[in-house]
């Protein structure tokens, strides 16, 4: 008996005082990644408070995101219109803190590739701190592939590009 309330002692303590656990505090860092690559969707944004730290700093092709505010804030704009997103992981490597995956997302987002499934390829580097939470994400991909090539005046435009530039 005494096992069972010494067990909710966390998630009693951390509704009462607004503190969230870690997301997937359970789970190698590793896995918490992926979970949260695939689990985070616009109306449940709160999972990224037991992930990222306050002070993490989230870099992409589109910006540099500095503050668990700002991710929210840039995650919250990126999922509005998203209907399906899915990573699957290719590769990945580990040392103490630090990762490295490389990824393969497959989206579909109102407004976007007629509705169809777009898929990207992306790497990410994501650092961790002592307090096993996210203060460093970096994500790498061809913003090109991703949204350029999908307009069809800009398509057109860096598919001249692209033809000039082959030998």
């Amino acid at each position: 008996m005494i096992r069972t309330y010494l067990l909710l002692v966390p998630l009693l303590v951390s509704l009462h005082f607004s503190i969230p656990l870690a997301f997937g505090e359970d789970m190698s860092q590793m896995d918490r990644i992926k979970k949260a690559f695939n689990e985070v969707r616009a109306d449940n944004l709160h999972i990224l408070d037991g992930f990222y730290a306050p002070d993490t700093q989230f870099v992409d092709p589109l910006g540099v995101h500095q503050g668990l505010d700002a991710v929210k804030k840039y995650y919250a704009n990126l999922y509005t219109n998203v209907t399906e997103i899915h990573f699957d992981f290719l590769d990945t490597y580990s040392d103490g803190n630090r990762h490295v995956l490389v990824w393969k997302m497959f989206l579909r987002a109102k407004g976007l590739n007629n509705g169809e499934v777009m898929t990207l390829d992306g790497t990410s580097i994501i650092r961790f701190d002592e307090r096993n939470l996210v203060v460093y994400h970096r994500d790498y991909f061809d913003m090109g592939e991703f949204i350029y090539e999908k307009v069809p005046v800009l398509r057109w435009i860096i598919g001249k590009v692209k033809q000039r530039l082959k030998p």
